[in-house]
């Protein structure tokens, strides 16, 4: 027994034994080595999208930020525009009806009497026939005057007894006769209609300003 057990390959079982654990060890070495790199890189990779994430997010919200105070700034410079040009307008339309109510209180100074040349002073004496103010009805688009036609209207804005009495019929020279209206009478109605004019005017400009503005 002995003797058999003395014929076996003691150095070569021994090599075999060194060497698979030279072979294990080197086995177990290398996956640790292995898994631990691929931990690492792996880290370092999430490192560096979180860092591009992180940058990205930084920036976006920096782009945002300078849009919402340019978009604050623009809207700021449109309401001080409009209220620049509301307070203008409310301005020029109290200055136009200041204007008018003048006008208006002067009217008698120049429609009552006239001077000639040589001084001396005269009533005035001024007819307004009622086809001059079919016309100048007409003209203005008030009512149904129509410059065709060849009777007076009863709707007049200048004044009033245009119109022939209901049911009766107007003679051919009617359009001739005299309206009733008055110097004073016109020319407080084209004080009115210039006024409304100039405010008609006023608002269309402030409207092409303020346009004008919003397109800044």
């Amino acid at each position: 027994m002995w003797n058999l057990v003395k014929r076996l390959p003691w150095r070569g079982m021994v090599l075999a034994l060194v060497l698979i654990g030279v072979l294990y060890g080197l086995n177990r070495w290398g996956y640790h080595d292995g898994t631990e790199d691929e931990k690492r890189n792996s880290i370092a990779a999430l490192s560096r999208l979180q860092s591009a994430f992180d940058t990205y997010k930084t920036e976006q919200t920096a782009l945002e930020n300078a849009a919402l105070r340019d978009w604050a700034k623009r809207y700021q410079a449109q309401v001080a525009t409009g209220q620049q040009a509301e307070a203008g307008y409310l301005e020029q339309i109290a200055q136009l009806e200041s204007q008018n109510k003048q006008l208006q209180g002067q009217i008698n100074d120049v429609t009552q009497r006239w001077i000639d040349e040589k001084g001396k002073s005269h009533p005035i004496e001024c007819v307004f026939t009622r086809g001059f103010v079919r016309q100048y009805n007409a003209a203005l688009g008030y009512g149904n005057a129509s410059v065709d036609s060849g009777h007076s209207d009863t709707t007049t804005t200048a004044g009033t007894g245009t119109g022939a009495a209901s049911g009766q019929p107007e003679a051919a020279d009617a359009w001739l006769r005299d309206s009733g209206v008055s110097q004073r009478d016109v020319l407080a109605n084209i004080i009115d209609n210039a006024k409304q004019c100039r405010i008609w005017h006023s608002q269309i400009n402030g409207l092409l300003d303020e346009r004008e503005g919003l397109q800044k």
